[in-house]
Order: structure tokens, then sequence, then C-alpha cells
């Protein structure tokens, strides 16, 4: 199972409805979509990927396959940018 953790040194705000995260360390700034947004918010605390997965199909009503892709993408671009931190990564996406 995935740990997914919010890493130390990350300043968040809510803009429009929308979160803006920056990793100071980096001096990176990263937006994040109200879908983007929601998940920022679930995984306020530690979460493994599984569970971040079941709560969001049952709050957007999407096949498990679509959501484990698109959240893993996600989540490698968050790690990538230094926001987040992935134990282990997720898996690759699968080739389309």
């Amino acid at each position: 199972m995935n740990q997914i953790v919010r890493r130390s040194g990350v300043v968040c705000a809510e803009v429009d409805g929308e979160v803006v995260a920056l990793n100071i360390e980096r001096g990176v700034c990263y937006g994040l979509d109200p879908i983007g947004s929601d998940i920022w918010a679930l995984i306020e605390q530690p979460m493994s990927f599984n569970a971040l997965c079941a709560a969001l199909e049952a709050r957007y009503r999407v096949d498990h396959a679509t959501c484990a892709r698109d959240v893993g993408d996600l989540l490698r671009e968050l790690s990538a940018e230094g926001l987040v931190t992935l134990d282990p990564p997720p898996p690759p996406a699968p080739d389309a």
C-alpha cells in the first residue's frame, strides 16, 4: 500500500476554490484544479493510495481503473515537484 504524505515546508492557500501550493525549499508553485484541491484536502493527514481512491470513487462515481490512473498521475507530478512523499511510489501508469 502506498502512503501519501504532504511534505513539510509546503505552504498552501485556497484561491477561488482551488489550492495553490508552494514548496518553499524549491521555490515551486503548483496550482490544483477543483478535483486536485479535493485530493489535497483528503491527504491533509497521511493516507494510503487505496483509501484515497476509494474516497474519490465514492465522491465522483468514477470507476477504479480510471481513478487509480488519474490519481497516480497527479501524485507522481506532486512528488516530482516536492509537494508530497509517496512510500512506495504508486504503480506506473499503464501504456495507453
